[in-house]
């Protein structure tokens, strides 16, 4: 039963750090009425991330521990959202006006709202 004398070189000690998740679908800056700061029953000041979709009423998920976590989340949640919207569009023929030949385009497609097309509908 004597020691082993060879490495497994798979095993090799990993002296980097940690890779930090990385938030990928969020499309706009964070707002500070996305957060609401409270206090745990230590006194630790928590996070909770305040969510609205059109029909549905605000919903505050939390606590969390800083606003990046609360992000995490969001993005986690914005990725099932993701997946629903995509399978909804598959439905969308079904509600929508018939397609129309102006500008060619090919079926209709969601419009993503920033504020430059709010301001052009704004003006008419």
């Amino acid at each position: 039963m004597g020691a082993s004398i060879f490495v497994d070189a798979d095993r090799r000690p990993s002296h980097s750090k940690k890779e930090r998740e990385r938030i990928q679908l969020i499309e706009t800056r964070p707002h500070e009425e996305w957060f609401v700061q409270a206090k745990d029953e230590w006194g630790k000041a928590v996070w909770f991330l305040r969510f609205q979709a059109t029909g549905l009423r605000t919903r505050r998920y939390g606590p969390f521990p800083t606003k990046h976590r609360a992000l995490l989340f969001l993005d986690r949640l914005l990725n099932g959202v993701e997946d629903g919207l995509m399978e909804a569009l598959d439905k969308l023929d079904r509600y929508q006006i018939t397609r129309r030949s102006y500008a060619q385009r090919e079926g209709h497609y969601p419009t993503v709202e920033d504020e430059c097309f709010t301001a052009v509908t704004r003006t008419k």
